[in-house]
């Protein structure tokens, strides 16, 4: 009978948890003198390898495998102990690849060996030296070990072979340092490209199930016939020398036809899907700021919330001293925030002032956090001045651990649809976990390409003077254009968690887009650096000054098409937006239907040139309709990197 419960591998709960949701870990795993061990017992052996891949587990001679097996399994054995339930070990080996092209692995997944997925088998993968993708690091897709049920053998054919373009894209690097264990699950889709240094690639292998599982190994004949076999569990340390053929040891359990299923790339997507929506529920994390459970749980799931914070009193007052400033826009971008000023003493000065009127009635709501930025949001009377759909910069360091980085978007006037309300995609939080550095519009970002897409389904959000609208800065935001008769005023206020650390993610200006600085910094930087002045910097090549020596850090995000981001943010509960679409088709003079728009994905578009193009204009103010001029290359140009909101 099968276990109809999900066996826990991992003594600790979070490896367990990261497992489970992955595929595999990646952890310290031995010592440098373990590690010098391990060295010299495979080179003491002088294994005559000629080339490309091979494992010591092919060796011929039983005596060899041994030797090779017990080097490892009792080096290994105390950490396995500590860090695993009871195990049934599978065996040891060593894995070289050799300097060359013929040591490639494909995409593949490991042979089926126990009840799937009750139970997983596993192996820990431990390189002797560093490994990175010229020595052939390990490549994986993360989740892939639930994407399908589907039997795997070496007499089987790949359930997956269908989608090998799919999943190349897919894959990702897992450069490691020498000592550190990956460890997975033989059902996770897992590579590695060729070593194109000039030594080999050793790693140290160590097969494990959970005690209580059987393990299993199915053969298939050419008439479909499969064969289902309970072996012991040295079985793959002798028949690792008859690859292919029917096992001589092991009993025979049963016989059935078996036709194997073949992934198609909708099936393919779909499988993505699933998993992305399980990994926005699991890994994101909060560290609770409210001081009300029941705002902090809303938060939590829509990652926004808007609730009454500032009296009439406080709100002229606001008003008042923004109207004395006389400030301009003076990028004529019809949307502009203070801070952006190049009077930086007038900006530490308009901070202070918000921040003695907000501050204190934020503490009335929030628990354990501090302020680091405080500006206007100004949006000017402009029929054609769409803010689009995007995220705000990373402001706080691990935001992994729960650490959060929130706009208090305080209305100093009523704010609605006509002038030009904000708007936030319900969930959109969860969605996207990448870091999100300076500047715009030169940064790729992940929203550049589905701006289109993503506009249809905003949550408008109207709010009342002396209402706030507060909202993560992973929340998908924008704003549709002021129609009305005035300003639409607000202050914003980034706040965070007590004890997080500021920081920010400079992309390296290199022309790569592959690496970011990251800068640890106080709530000053952000009054000596905003958008206009970093992305000047980045043109010309220069780095930020007066912070330290930063870190580099890979750069990369979540590539999704059009239709997975779409299903997303519907599957998060957004609903296409009718009355807004319908005021934006008269606005631009589009002609359609609201339906028709949606599913009008063909409409035309410009491609996508190159981020560091420089915008002629940020506001649209030629004849083309909405639809038409709502491309990719518009809103990388209209998107502004927003401090404090849309």
């Amino acid at each position: 009978m099968k276990n109809e419960m999900k066996s826990v591998i991992f003594k600790d709960s979070v490896l367990q948890k990261s497992f489970e949701l992955n595929g595999y870990v990646v952890i310290p795993f031995l010592s440098g003198e373990q590690l010098q061990q391990l060295n010299q017992s495979y080179n003491s052996a002088n294994e005559n390898i000629t080339g490309g891949f091979y494992s010591t587990s092919f060796n011929p001679d039983e005596a060899r495998r041994k030797y090779f097996n017990d080097a490892i399994a009792n080096l290994f054995a105390p950490t396995v102990q500590s860090l695993f339930n009871p195990i049934k070990s599978l065996g040891a080996c060593f894995l070289v690849k050799q300097a060359g092209p013929q040591g490639e692995m494909p995409i593949h997944q490991d042979w089926t060996m126990v009840e799937e997925p009750n139970f997983d088998s596993i192996t820990i993968w431990v390189p002797l030296q560093d490994t990175n993708e010229e020595n052939g690091a390990i490549q994986v897709i993360p989740g892939s070990h639930r994407y399908s049920t589907a039997l795997r053998s070496p007499s089987m054919e790949d359930p997956f072979k269908n989608v090998q373009a799919e999943l190349r894209k897919d894959l990702q690097l897992l450069p490691m340092k020498a000592g550190e264990a990956f460890i997975f699950s033989h059902a996770l889709l897992h590579a590695s490209p060729a070593n194109n240094s000039t030594a080999p690639r050793v790693a140290a292998t160590f097969g494990l199930i959970d005690s209580s599982a059987q393990l299993q190994f199915y053969h298939q004949e050419e008439n479909g016939e499969l064969e289902k076999y309970s072996v012991h569990e040295n079985f793959f340390q002798t028949y690792n020398t008859q690859i292919g053929q029917r096992p001589n040891t092991g009993v025979l359990q049963e016989k059935f036809i078996y036709n194997q299923h073949f992934v198609s790339s909708e099936e393919y997507k779909k499988m993505k899907q699933k998993f992305q929506q399980r990994k926005n529920m699991e890994v994101y994390k909060m560290i609770p700021i409210f001081k009300d459970e029941k705002q902090q749980t809303f938060f939590e799931e829509e990652g926004y919330a808007v609730f009454p914070i500032l009296n009439e009193v406080e709100v002229l007052d606001l008003k008042t001293y923004y109207e004395a400033l006389n400030l301009k826009d003076a990028n004529g971008f019809g949307f502009h925030v203070s801070m952006d000023q190049t009077d930086k003493e007038l900006c530490r000065r308009i901070r202070e002032k918000v921040w003695g009127v907000v501050l204190p009635k934020l503490d009335e709501y929030l628990k354990d956090y501090k302020p680091f930025v405080a500006s206007y949001v100004v949006k000017e009377i402009n029929p054609k001045g769409v803010v689009p759909a995007h995220q705000d910069w990373s402001f706080v360091d691990r935001e992994e651990d729960g650490y959060s980085s929130i706009t208090c978007w305080v209305a100093l006037v009523d704010t609605n649809l006509d002038n030009g309300g904000m708007g936030v995609i319900r969930g959109s939080h969860r969605f996207m976990q990448n870091k999100r550095p300076s500047p715009s519009p030169q940064c790729p970002v992940p929203l550049s390409n589905h701006m289109f897409s993503i506009f249809p389904y905003l949550h408008t959000v109207n709010v009342k003077a002396g209402e706030v609208l507060m909202f993560d800065n992973r929340t998908f935001h924008a704003s549709p254009p002021n129609t009305s008769n005035g300003l639409r005023l607000a202050v914003g206020v980034g706040v965070t968690q007590k004890d997080a650390s500021l920081v920010h993610y400079y992309m390296k200006p290199d022309g790569t887009f592959k690496t970011m600085l990251r800068y640890n910094v106080d709530p000053d930087f952000f009054l000596k650096y905003e958008n206009a002045i970093l992305a000047k910097m980045f043109d010309a090549g220069k780095l930020i000054e007066g912070y330290g020596e930063p870190t580099e850090v890979p750069y990369s995000f979540p590539d999704y098409s059009t239709d997975e981001l779409v299903d997303m943010i519907k599957a998060a509960g957004n609903e296409y937006n009718i009355p807004m679409t319908e005021k934006l088709a008269k606005l631009f003079g589009y002609t359609g239907t609201p339906e028709s728009s949606e599913t009008k994905k063909e409409a035309p578009v410009e491609p996508l040139k190159t981020e560091t193009e420089k915008p002629k204009e940020w506001v649209w103010e030629d004849d083309r309709s909405f639809f038409a001029k709502y491309t990719p290359l518009n809103i990388a140009r209209e998107i502004k990197k927003k401090l404090a909101g849309a």
